[in-house]
């Protein structure tokens, strides 16, 4: 299969800073790869036939239609996709024995060296609802299968969890629909809390009281999933009952929590006509959506996809959005889409998808996308005299690039980029670590924050972990009562974890959880999906989770300011969470999960360490940071840390600059060089007498660190104790 949007090109795009033009920009135009297609009339088994406007009767030899597609995702295997139809004829009443299901299909692609220009239809999977979790009747209600078809739900888009569940948004609750991977349902139709359709089963539980408050057929067209598939955004295809007419609501879904997280977005189109058919990640906050008018052939007008950013507004707090494909206006100088039948609209050079209804679309690298039309049974877009075929294109955008490395170069007014691209300055930063411990230094956390934002030459906060006592409890209520706190500094706020607010809090006194809960909390709660620091002007430095196989550390995290690097690397104390949990009660599973995550963040950790120095390397800093919550040279057992101080020590020994380790834990101030000649302790003969480290005094919210970087004065860094 192709690749996927390279967060490389992101990641080397992020380190300078500049301003984005106006998204209103003619977009290059994108040129047709390659085609292949679906006949109008192709067909599939069925235990009964699929025809419109009739009720299920089983059959011998039954087919049915398979129709357009309204969803395209990537399944295994070169050009194999799952591909989706709706719920068949276009209706609730029409549509009673049309089938549910998600092919899998492989495109035999016409290109420019040749090619069949067909589609194979694989095998499918069919929804189903033996257990009975959907509360409300159904066409095949007293069945065993309780097969799921068009009357029922009306599927428009569809994207697979990390589990390898379906979920499907659907316009006649709207509802989300979630099943496994067989397309057996697992649960109760997700209604939205403040909309309802015309279609709304009667006999389900309404949102609330009262009319429709969206118009037919405006539900879940769309909807993406984030880039960590922890969060689905789907989107309304039309206008809410009093909002703006051009305005398209889009909704977070917490997948783990299988609820809505209450935050919306507002994505505006700029006719009130003009619908949002499909919405697809490129990376962690970048998606594209397909938008279209009503109209098909010669008087199609608006087929276009928008590069869009979740992270970035217009003035009127709406999403920013840029234009990147005009479906209407694609170059075929190889006349791929050659050739035509007679009366055929939109082929040859440029080529057009003029279909009414264009409602999927994949990205397949960082200039690359697929789409297919949904053919709805009679739409006649290519040809006025013939039904549509299902048209599956892969298109080369290279205004889709443009968009994605613009982006990465440019930043809001109130958010910093990870590297500055002026001449080196002196800047210096606040470290903290340890705090607030207990309800005294909570209520003694605004004096602190006024304190460290009365020094106008801080222009960073950095906490080493632990926000909380071991012997508090790790509820998600303490950890946002903690974030709020942080949350207040003027600048970027930057955090690493410590032990106290997971891996310890297996402890009864802490709530007795399984601590990788703790920990999935703990990254949902301080690390935004944006990819920007908590403070009131932010910092968006890179994420480690920006790298293929280390997708969860969004806590290991690197900026560079001074001619310095800074890193922030997951280790803990508690002998870096190798310490056994449940007072050594632990199961044979729970220890299993412990070691697996020690094994998972330690080569997370190694590896970031790599990256670090690389940077700095890269980018000839004089000076790198490293900043972690454990103590790793305390008394103890310490075989949780001796492969970090290892690595730390052989890429330090290499690096000509200082290397500085800022740690907390200990909870008591000290400065000193223990790689000056290796380490006893870890088995390290190297010696790396460039690193010095500095414990953080904590249990206090009456004293910081202030660190100070001078690029070009001898010694580099400087600090001093500052009281509140």
């Amino acid at each position: 299969m192709f690749p996927r949007v390279l967060p490389a090109l992101i990641a080397s795009a992020a380190l300078t800073g500049a301003v984005a033009p106006a998204s209103a920009a003619v977009p290059r135009p994108a040129s047709l790869e390659a085609r292949a297609i679906l006949p109008a009339d192709a067909s599939a088994p069925a235990p009964f036939p699929g025809v419109v406007d009739s009720d299920p009767a089983p059959a011998a030899d039954a087919r049915q239609p398979i129709g357009g597609f309204s969803a395209l995702l990537d399944a295994p295997g070169r050009d194999v996709f799952w591909a989706m139809p709706d719920n068949g004829f276009g209706t609730k009443a029409n549509s009673r024995s049309f089938l549910l299901r998600v092919y899998r299909i492989r495109a035999r692609f016409e290109t420019r060296s040749g090619g069949e220009g067909a589609v194979d239809v694989l095998d499918s999977i069919t929804l189903r609802d033996p257990d009975r979790h959907v509360p409300f009747g159904i066409v095949n209600q007293r069945t065993t299968e309780r097969l799921l078809t068009g009357g029922d739900f009306d599927i428009e888009s569809v994207r697979i969890d990390r589990r390898g569940h379906f979920w499907f948004g659907e316009e006649f609750g709207p509802f989300l629909l979630h099943t496994d991977a067989s397309g057996r349902v697992l649960e109760a139709p997700i209604p939205l809390p403040d909309v309802k359709s015309p279609d709304h089963p009667a006999d389900a539980p309404a949102p609330f009281e009262g009319d429709a408050n969206l118009g037919r057929s405006n539900g879940f067209e769309g909807m993406a999933l984030s880039d960590d598939g922890r969060r689905l955004y789907p989107v309304l295809e039309g206008a809410v009952t009093g909002d703006d007419p051009r305005a398209r609501r889009i909704y977070e879904f917490d997948i783990r929590r299988s609820r809505y997280t209450g935050r919306e977005l507002e994505y505006r189109v700029d006719d009130p006509s003009f619908l949002v058919s499909d919405l697809t990640a490129l990376d962690r906050d970048r998606f594209i959506a397909l938008e279209r008018d009503n109209r098909e052939g010669a008087t199609a007008r608006h087929k276009q996809g928008f590069a869009v950013d979740f992270d970035r507004r217009r003035p009127d707090g709406t999403l920013l959005r840029r234009r990147v494909v005009d479906l209407l206006d694609i170059a075929d100088p190889r006349g791929i889409s050659l050739p035509a039948r007679p009366g055929d609209v939109g082929l040859g050079n440029p080529f057009a998808m003029p279909y009414v209804t264009i409602e999927s679309v994949l990205p397949l690298g960082p200039d690359r996308l697929a789409i297919v039309n949904d053919t709805n049974f009679g739409s006649l877009g290519r040809n006025p005299q013939l039904p549509d075929y299902s048209d599956l294109v892969v298109l080369r955008v290279p205004a889709l690039r443009d968009a994605l490395v613009e982006r990465a170069r440019t930043r809001d007014g109130g958010t910093t980029p990870a590297f500055t691209a002026t001449r080196p300055s002196r800047s210096a930063l606040a470290v903290i670590g340890d705090t607030p411990y207990g309800d005294d230094q909570v209520a003694a956390f605004p004096g602190l924050v006024a304190d460290i934002d009365a020094d106008r030459q801080v222009g960073l906060v950095l906490h080493v972990g632990d926000v909380k006592n071991g012997s508090s409890t790790c509820s998600d209520q303490r950890l946002r009562s903690v974030r709020a706190l942080y949350d207040s500094f003027a600048d970027p706020f930057v955090y690493t974890p410590g032990d106290n607010e997971w891996t310890d809090c297996h402890r009864p006194a802490a709530g007795g959880y399984l601590p990788t809960e703790r920990l999935a909390s703990v990254r949902d709660l301080f690390f935004a999906e944006s990819g920007e620091t908590l403070g009131r002007r932010a910092l968006r430095p890179i994420r480690q989770s920006d790298e293929a196989g280390f997708e969860d550390f969004v806590e290991n995290q690197l900026w560079g300011r001074s001619d310095a690097i800074f890193s922030t690397l997951h280790v803990v104390g508690s002998n870096n969470g190798l310490e056994p949990w449940f007072a050594g009660a632990e199961t044979e599973s729970q220890r299993a999960i412990r070691l697996q995550e020690f094994e998972e963040r330690m080569e997370a950790n190694l590896a970031w360490l790599d990256t670090t120095f690389a940077q700095a390397e890269r980018r000839e800093a004089r000076g790198v940071v490293i900043a972690m919550q454990a103590d790793m040279f305390a008394a103890g057992p310490v075989d949780g840390f001796t492969p970090i101080v290892r690595r730390i020590a052989e890429l330090a020994s290499r690096f000509d600059g200082p290397v500085l380790l800022l740690e907390g834990d200990t909870h008591r101030y000290l400065v000193d060089q223990p790689l000056l000649t290796g380490s006893a302790a870890h088995g390290v003969e190297t010696a790396a007498p460039n690193v010095t480290r500095i414990v953080v005094e904590g249990e206090t919210a009456g004293e910081w660190l202030k660190l100070s970087v001078r690029p070009r004065a001898t010694p580099m860094f400087r600090w001093t104790r500052e009281r509140v």
